[in-house]
């Protein structure tokens, strides 16, 4: 009987354990998608001020008021530095004085390093006219190959906690964003971190900091803030030199389970004389597992849909996308099903963004998917899979049915006209089509055939449907 009970208390053990790898991971996950969106939102609005601003040097006022209302749940401060260091113009400030940010890292970085256009994300600093710490992220404006100032755009630390804080992760978890150069951007903990960060640099042995190491993963030890044991999932952006960190307590996520080890250890000692209420015991035990299954299972099926459709489009992300190309074509493949895989991407959408801005280019990207939504079937998948380009999953559909499929989807999008604040505008699109091939294809050889179709639709003069050769 105790044997039994210690190998099911260490299975239960490991069950528990894993489930907080997976709930660690999981928020990781939607959290770094989330940072991965503000910064792209943030560096799209920066390239489209520092455009204009390299059209019309005086217009920053006006290029601020105009631009910020859109963004303004995310924008401290929108502020203009000059080549000599000096803010010359604030979302914030009539600049009836001038303050001078020469000593400020994300304009010694800039200037420092003429012929690098790179976004910066700077280290939490407070600022001079907005009086809040904030997150400087910026870059360079070059104007006839001479560096002429910096476009800051400010996001409040805040911003990022207020985030962090929706989502109960115990009394002593720890949600964080981390800087590859150790220092902490934002976190959030229902214990005091403030007197913790100010000035603290995370110790460089971390997993993370070690760029041989993957750029996600786990580990279990002492917390750099508060030296409490914690498991740690994080994942490394490192695109925008972030990293975000989720930490759990063992202590709390173990703790159920410990209670329930000790009240399963102490009826153990009773059950030598009382069978019947050990019995009893153990089907109450199981119910409340049940329970707790059946609410883990349901929080894990929230934080999923939360992670498998993209923010601006509504289309399906690009890892849903290619899990469920993976499901589907195995699905074909046991049923002798015919599928097909259809990769369009939208002709010079570079010059949509730069005759008319990164803003009406989301327009764009929104209509094509509200177009694609409208012509396909119910079963039909679509997906985007990165900039202008998107993906269809066409089940049970042969390779005359693609290609007339994606005939009439180019062709709707050819008459379509979109109306935007600039005036309305016209696109097409280039389509590649690839029928899977039985007992060949996998889903990385169909993309593949795809692909190359799409670009044979591009070289021979775009707006045109090419199928993929079987070859």
């Amino acid at each position: 009987m105790w044997a039994i009970l210690n190998a099911w208390l260490k299975h239960e053990s490991e069950l528990v354990e894993q489930a907080a790898r997976n709930d660690a991971m999981n928020l990781a996950i939607a959290f770094e998608e989330h940072v991965r969106s503000v910064v792209r939102y943030a560096d799209a609005l920066i390239q489209d001020v520092r455009e204009e601003l390299v059209k019309d040097p005086d217009a920053f006022q006006m290029i601020a008021k105009t631009k910020l209302p859109r963004y303004e749940t995310l924008v401290g401060q929108l502020a203009l530095i000059d080549a000599d260091g000096w803010l010359v113009g604030s979302s914030l400030d009539s600049l009836a004085r001038k303050v001078d940010l020469s000593d400020r890292e994300h304009f010694r970085v800039h200037r420092d390093n003429l012929g690098q256009d790179q976004l910066f994300v700077s280290k939490p600093i407070l600022g001079r006219v907005s009086e809040i710490w904030s997150i400087q992220l910026t870059r360079p404006v070059i104007k006839d190959g001479e560096f002429s100032g910096v476009v800051v755009l400010s996001i409040p630390v805040a911003f990022f906690t207020d985030f962090y804080k929706q989502i109960n992760i115990g009394s002593h978890g720890l949600i964080a964003l981390v800087g590859l150069d150790r220092v902490p951007r934002a976190a959030a903990s229902s214990i005091n971190l403030d007197a913790r960060l100010d000035g603290m640099v995370v110790p460089g042995d971390r997993p993370y900091f070690d760029s041989t190491k993957p750029d996600n993963g786990f580990y279990r030890g002492p917390s750099a803030i508060d030296q409490l044991d914690r498991l740690t999932a994080y994942r490394r952006l490192k695109e925008a030199g972030l990293v975000v960190i989720v930490q759990l307590s063992p202590a709390e996520y173990l703790a159920a389970f410990r209670e329930r080890s000790q009240f399963l250890i102490s009826c153990a000692a009773a059950i030598s004389i009382l069978l019947l209420a050990f019995a009893s015991f153990l089907y109450f035990a199981t119910q409340r597992h049940l329970k707790s299954t059946a609410a883990l299972k349901r929080a894990h099926d929230s934080l999923r849909e939360i992670i498998s459709i993209d923010l601006l489009t509504g289309a399906r992300s690009r890892r849903d996308f290619l899990e469920t190309l993976e499901s589907e074509l195995g699905r074909s493949l046991r049923h002798d099903a015919p599928l097909s895989l259809v990769l369009l991407d939208i002709d010079f959408f570079k010059q949509v963004n730069d005759t008319y801005g990164h803003p009406i280019g989301d327009v764009v990207l929104k209509e094509l998917s509200s177009l694609c939504s409208a012509v396909l079937r119910t079963h039909d998948v679509f997906g985007r899979l990165g900039g202008e380009e998107f993906g269809l999953i066409l089940p049970h559909t042969d390779a005359e049915g693609a290609v007339l499929v994606a005939e009439k989807l180019r062709v709707a999008v050819e008459n379509a006209v979109i109306p935007t604040d600039r005036g309305p505008v016209r696109i097409t699109v280039s389509v590649g089509v690839a029928s899977a091939i039985p007992a060949v294809d996998d889903s990385s050889s169909l993309i593949v055939r795809a692909d190359d179709a799409l670009y044979t639709a591009k070289q021979t003069g775009r707006n045109r449907v090419c199928f993929a050769s079987s070859g």
